[in-house]
């Protein structure tokens, strides 16, 4: 054997590349919460429920202002785990389907794969909905060395079923069990509650954490999603949850409350973990919604992105303006409001970075590198965000010019969520905003473990929560109404509840064709949604009633398959390209 078959040997067998020592290598955490409204936070404003422990996070670390994910559930997962923006993936358009076909392109690197490059333990709990009819695209076979949880959009709270939308015959829809440890049902689990057990989950693999690892952990509830059909609102104590919240008029909105509240008390379990184990010193903690609240209409769950137009599906900011904190004692500064443009994108190579590896390595990816934007709350370099491209719904959307400007080029399902929806959480009926309990919150007191993390100050904290309120925007009467079949801007600095279409004043015209112009180049680049109808051989039945990889271990792939599949791309981008062209500038 020849030295150089012998590196190339050695490559193969051991891919992991040293960058610095690995006790050296923050431990890093993720957690999302699931269609949870801007408004659903305390820190935003509301008083109707309290969310002391995520609060707790954001006041200790960085409170992210102008944070924004996708519309929907898989884009903003496609784009966390790629570093891409969706239209690259295919997965821009309808979130994954119970028995359907479709996942990440292989050849796209996602961030555990990156991360055990740099030496990581990579753990998932939780939500994937990023495919499953192979083995190969499952989170186990997408670098995470282990997976607790589900591969659909979302399961009952306790019974962890899922029924699929109607097949092509109109007729049929299937029904199956869906939780899993890697690959593996796990029926002993039906009647948990889904919070608490993907919390006891999170809480296992830190505590079996040899910490001389770097850990990168992914926990995705299912919470505040709906539940079993698509309306579950599931809590362990109906009686206890009405009692707590008996000022909340609506009683689903109550148990949206106590869903929020139960997966808030989990964030703080997994942050005193972390201060148990000695980790919490040197870990990165991420929270964030995936995309805003569905406060009425399909998966309706009674959240609320008030005072912000539209809904999730929207390109709105009730939509994609997201909800985000983190907390690191590696930050250095803490405790402020971040102000600057990020993206979900964002998140692979900044956290790449922050893990030692070299972002150049990563190659032309959409999302940037924000740990010195974040840790310092220094100036971008992002300009401009691509909100999406839904050439099915004709729905596409970019925020410009440092995030001053956001042009909306059509309206999902006709303009079915493009109005204002939602609870104020400011009336008298709600008790007052509670400092003591984000003081004592599990989340506040392990952080105040770390030596040089400072205290919590109650004006403090009344002044950077004053500072994060919108209710400026709009007034609680002032809705008004209409759709965006065609152009919209809007000038979201001094309009950030989108009250004002701004298109035909003149004094924007350079502003309207220039991101009219950056809309035109990204439909350019586009690769067509990959939808696929529920597939008749993903019926549970076949397995026990139960979700399985029904088209077995890895995708086809070959010559003739990869050369017909490239011609067959080719030719519907160029369609789709010349017809979407033609339709943005007849518009």
């Amino acid at each position: 054997m020849t030295v150089i078959e012998r590196v190339l040997c050695i490559s193969i067998l051991f891919p992991i590349v040293i960058i610095r020592g690995a006790s050296d290598r923050p431990h890093i955490v993720i957690i999302l919460g699931d269609d949870i409204g801007w408004n659903d936070f305390g820190l935003h404003g509301s008083n109707q429920f309290p969310t002391p422990n995520i609060d707790a996070l954001g006041y200790n670390g960085v409170i992210l202002d102008k944070y924004y994910t996708q519309q929907t559930c898989s884009p903003s997962r496609a784009a966390l785990l790629t570093g891409n923006y969706p239209i690259r993936s295919g997965l821009q358009g309808t979130p994954l389907q119970a028995g359907e076909n479709r996942y990440i392109p292989l050849d796209m690197a996602i961030l555990p794969e990156r991360l055990k490059q740099l030496g990581y333990r990579t753990h998932m709990v939780g939500k994937w909905h990023l495919g499953f009819a192979y083995e190969r695209v499952t989170p186990t076979g997408r670098g995470f060395d282990t997976h607790f949880g589900y591969w659909n959009g979302y399961v009952g709270y306790f019974d962890y079923t899922i029924t699929s939308p109607v097949l092509p015959d109109n007729v049929t829809r299937f029904t199956g069990f869906d939780l899993h440890h890697n690959l593996l049902p796990q029926y002993q689990f039906a009647g948990r509650y889904a919070t608490e057990l993907f919390a006891n989950q999170s809480l296992e693999i830190i505590d079996r954490h040899n910490t001389d690892e770097p850990l990168f952990l992914l926990v995705t509830h299912l919470a505040a999603h709906t539940g079993r059909n698509g309306t579950e609102l599931g809590v362990p104590n109906i009686t206890r949850t009405n009692q707590i919240y008996n000022y909340i008029r609506v009683p689903q909105r109550r148990r949206y409350a106590d869903v929020v509240n139960i997966m808030d008390n989990t964030v703080g379990q997994i942050v005193n973990k972390l201060a148990q184990k000695d980790m919490l010193r040197n870990s990165i903690i991420l929270f964030f919604s995936d995309n805003g609240a569905q406060s009425v209409g399909l998966f309706q769950n009674y959240g609320s992105s008030w005072p912000f137009r539209g809904l999730k599906f929207t390109l709105f900011e009730g939509g994609v303006r997201g909800s985000a904190v983190l907390y690191s004692p590696l930050l250095e500064k803490r405790g402020y409001i971040n102000k600057q443009l990020i993206h979900v994108s964002d998140w692979l190579p900044t956290l790449y970075h922050a893990a030692g590896g070299d972002v150049r390595d990563l190659g032309n990816i959409d999302g940037i590198n924000q740990w010195d934007v974040i840790s310092k709350n220094l100036t971008t370099t992002r300009t401009e965000i691509l909100l999406n491209i839904d050439e099915f719904e004709n729905q596409s959307g970019i925020l410009g010019y440092e995030g001053r400007y956001k042009l909306v080029n059509g309206t999902y399902r006709n303009g079915l969520y493009d109005q204002y929806y939602g609870e104020t959480g400011r009336g008298p009926e709600n008790p007052p905003y509670n400092i003591q309990l984000i003081i004592n919150s599990l989340a506040n007191q392990a952080i105040q473990t770390i030596g040089d993390q400072s205290p919590l100050f109650p004006q403090d904290i009344f002044n950077m929560r004053r500072l994060l309120d919108m209710s400026w925007c709009r007034d609680r009467n002032f809705t008004p109404n209409f759709v965006c079949r065609g152009f919209c801007l809007f000038d979201i600095y001094s309009d950030p509840c989108e009250t004002t279409n701004i298109v035909n004043n003149p004094i924007y015209s350079d502003v309207f064709q220039n991101l009219q112009a950056r809309l035109s180049e990204f439909y350019r680049q586009l690769v067509p949604q990959t939808n696929q109808p529920i597939d008749p051989r993903s019926n549970p039945r076949r397995a026990n009633n139960t979700w399985w990889n029904w088209l077995g271990r890895e995708p086809p792939i070959g010559p003739i398959h990869g050369f017909f599949a490239t011609i067959k791309n080719r030719i519907c981008q160029r369609l789709m390209r010349f017809f979407i062209i033609r339709w943005l500038h007849i518009c």
